[in-house]
């Protein structure tokens, strides 16, 4: 019995262990396009800002349309405490956030009283790899995690009847980013439907004062094209919510957008149906206790509470999303950076089915089908989005090099004003020692000089020039998820050399489980390219062993 016991115990620690490793391998130490303003910008003036209330305006100073106090706080700290900026730090201070909410999540299932294995799905839910921007890109990192965070912890409190804290961790919610406004929805729900309305209206209170203070000086966020391509296009909205929830079954993300979010949006539905009659209950009970003159609270369990109000916050959340970025194309509500998001909402919807009046066959029947649905999610997110993951660190890498020496790389247009003020910023914050490019940066530069002849003709690579673009492809490479395998075109001259990093050409065919097909290619706009005479080379790169050379030279007009 004890070694079973102590197997399910691997079991449940193993997809968290294996979450955090990833972490570990793919995180790159570099900014990437939002990251910017957020940390390293304000990490500058913050250095030289000369009063507390310099200080105050920094942390209170919107980025885009969110205040992200929480994050840079994190920020802070590390730099107090190094002297430095690290994006890796980021990426985990942003992962012990989500380690957090788990925890939150396993309090909670505890009150249940049921083995502990049926806890098993929420961890395969929580640590997949489908929302890997999540907790790779440094400014959602320390975004949604925050924010999803305070949101369970204010719940939690909140179904403790711990008031003053629950109001606490709303507020920090509220200025983890913008959606966090959302969590005064949700706690007034919760409170609403406990009949304690002495309490609901000090949230209220809290919640006006804490929004109002939010949007104060904050610049309008041109909702009014979304609106109006709303009106326009009213279905995309409503088949966005669905997909949107259902984002953790987009289990094939190069399908055709109409394949990729086909399951998300039957799946979306399918346990919504599940939750309206979940929540139709609890406004059930909270009726008849009014019908009955009965006293604040009841028998429903903490538990119930905790769901409850997560749930509306994730669905007031899913509710904007539908309604205001369908405009920026429909993958948005499939995009990984989201997918935080229907992960928690799977997890709810799970724990509600545990936690709910049904029979216990019923409860073991939820169990099984929760236990099935996480292992496919969990098991097809590793494989379907590992070797995204693996691609995008390449690609950092290189564009890091293109950003340290050519000034440009990192999100921006080359030689643009936002390339410019990015090449200013970084720069500056490497003289101050605040920041260093991490050495794994080089390796493909120091690779491209030592394959700096002819290239031998059996790679048959190949380059054309048409309509002001500059296309190289390799017909023959197979793809390697190996971080330390990839393709690379480099042109340079006397006095310049920028890389790129070649793409693996994507699988057309029926079969929805293979996504890459033989081959890889680049198009390369000379409008980003410098005028002038440049050689143009190709570099297969593998571990320490490199091959390729000079394919021809090009005039760049």
């Amino acid at each position: 019995m004890t070694k079973n016991k102590n197997i399910l115990g691997i079991l449940l620690v193993l997809p968290v262990v294996v979450w955090l490793l990833v972490i570990a391998h793919y995180s790159v130490d570099v900014p990437w396009y939002d990251d910017f303003d957020p940390f390293p910008d304000f990490l500058r003036q913050w250095i030289h800002s000369e009063s507390l209330g310099e200080q105050l305006a920094l942390l209170l100073q919107p980025n885009n349309e969110h205040r992200m106090v929480i994050g840079k706080l994190v920020v802070l700290l590390y730099y107090w405490l190094t002297g430095t900026l690290s994006f890796t730090f980021i990426h985990f201070a942003g992962a012990a956030f989500s380690l957090g909410t788990a925890y939150l999540f396993w309090r909670s299932f505890s009150t249940m009283k049921l083995k502990w294995w049926y806890f098993l799905p929420v961890v395969l839910l929580l640590f997949q790899l489908e929302h890997h921007l999540v907790y790779l890109w440094a400014i959602c990192s320390l975004q949604h995690q925050p924010v999803v965070f305070f949101l369970c912890l204010s719940m939690f409190l909140l179904s403790k009847d711990r008031l003053l804290w629950a109001i606490g961790a709303a507020v920090c919610a509220n200025y983890a980013m913008s959606n966090g406004i959302f969590v005064w929805v949700a706690g007034g729900a919760v409170l609403f439907l406990k009949s304690d309305y002495k309490k609901l209206s000090f949230w209220v209170l809290a919640g006006v004062i804490s929004i109002s203070l939010y949007f104060h000086g904050l610049t309008t966020m041109g909702n009014e094209a979304s609106i109006a391509y709303l009106k326009q296009f009213p279905h995309l909205s409503v088949l966005g919510f669905f997909a949107f929830l259902g984002g953790l079954f987009d289990l094939f993300p190069n399908q055709p957008i109409q394949i990729r979010t086909a399951l998300p949006v039957l799946m979306g539905l399918l346990i919504m149906l599940w939750v309206v009659r979940w929540i139709w209950g609890i406004f059930m009970i909270w009726l008849n206790k009014q019908k009955n003159k009965r006293a604040p609270g009841g028998d429903e369990g903490s538990i119930t509470y905790f769901l409850l109000g997560i749930m509306v916050f994730l669905l007031v959340n899913a509710l904007v999303i539908g309604l205001l970025r369908p405009r920026f194309g429909f993958f948005v509500m499939v995009v990984s950076n989201y997918k935080l998001y229907p992960a928690l909402f799977l997890c709810v919807a799970y724990l509600s089915v545990l936690s709910g009046q049904l029979a216990l066959r019923w409860r073991q029947w939820g169990m099984v089908v929760g236990f099935l649905l996480s292992v496919i999610i969990w098991s097809l997110s590793g494989y379907s989005y590992l070797p995204e993951i693996s691609e995008r660190s390449k690609y950092l890498n290189v564009n890091a090099w293109n950003q340290q020496h050519n000034g440009f790389g990192l999100g921006h247009v080359p030689y643009s004003d936002g390339a410019a003020y990015v090449d200013t910023l970084m720069k500056g914050m490497i003289e101050e020692g605040v920041y260093t490019y991490p050495a794994s940066i080089d390796r493909v530069a120091n690779a491209v000089g030592r394959v700096q002849g002819a290239i031998p003709k059996d790679l048959g690579v190949q380059v054309s020039v048409a309509n002001d673009e500059i296309v190289i492809l390799e017909p023959n490479q197979t793809y390697d998820l190996s971080k330390n395998h990839g393709q690379y075109v480099f042109l340079q001259n006397d006095t310049h050399r920028f890389l790129y990093k070649m793409n693996q050409n994507l699988y057309t065919g029926r079969n929805i489980f293979r996504i890459y097909d033989k081959g890889v290619h680049l198009i390369l706009s000379m409008k980003d390219i410098k005028p002038g005479t440049y050689q143009i080379g190709y570099l297969d790169l593998h571990g320490s062993q490199a091959e390729g050379g000079v394919i021809e030279t090009i005039q760049v007009p």
